[in-house]
């Protein structure tokens, strides 16, 4: 049976990798944040929610708040006030984790008594839903899927801070033994190496779709929501 494998690095990183987490993490500045939950329809099972949750997530620095580079004019009745703010643009910027503005996800991932947050930028959240794509046009095609190296199906995709999603076919439920561990290691890495400590969960099958509906719900609220709307004038 298929599942959803997470990890994540044991230790976070020592410098931030995100915009996101770069601004909540900003020395002596007031942040100011705007949260959402996001949510599976299709899926409800108290266990999943227990264990992983993703919030999406506003945030901008109100000691240096962003400078407004386009304000429609107060005599235009015709069109509502928009205001664009220079940090929407993250590729005009040229800290690519700098700014006063940030929108992106909180990943929560519980197991046991530990529980770590990792942070992720909104412009990484399409590669992580591209691997979604992929397996579930691997799964409607059989003949392929029933080929495949069944301890691993090979769709993985790395965050920036650490956070690594695979799906996996039928996943070793040992750890590998130092003395055999290189001689297992084929073509496409069949584990992770035992010398990096990892936080690692696994999520059933219906974990997969779960996962991929927070995303997508998550994604949905961040391109609806920026500057304007955590300020309560959107």
């Amino acid at each position: 049976m298929p599942c959803l494998e997470i990890q994540v690095a044991a230790l976070p990183h020592p410098v931030p990798a995100t915009r996101l987490r770069t601004l909540l993490e900003k020395s002596g500045a007031a942040v100011l944040r705007r949260n959402y939950i996001a949510e599976a329809p299709t899926v409800d099972d108290t266990q999943l929610r227990n264990r992983v949750r993703v919030a999406a997530v506003l945030a901008v620095n109100l000691t240096d708040p962003p400078r407004p580079i386009d304000v429609a004019s107060p005599d235009d009745d015709d069109e509502d006030d928009t205001v664009t703010m220079e940090s929407d643009h993250v590729g005009d910027d040229p800290d690519p984790y700098g700014g006063s503005f940030a929108k992106g996800l909180e990943i929560w991932i519980a197991e046991g008594d530990r529980a770590v947050c990792v942070h992720a930028d909104a412009d990484e959240i399409a590669g992580a839903l591209a691997m979604f794509d992929a397996w579930y046009r691997l799964a409607r095609f059989q003949p392929a899927f029933q080929r495949l190296e069944k301890r691993l199906v090979g769709l993985q995709y790395a965050f920036r801070e650490g956070l690594s999603i695979a799906i996996q076919g039928d996943p070793a439920q040992s750890a590998p033994e130092e003395d055999a561990f290189f001689d297992s290691v084929g073509p496409i890495p069949e584990m992770t190496d035992f010398r990096e400590p990892r936080f690692l969960v696994r999520l059933p099958e219906e974990g997969i779709s779960w996962f991929h509906e927070l995303l997508q719900s998550a994604s949905a609220w961040l391109e609806e929501n920026s500057y304007p709307n955590i300020l309560g004038t959107r």
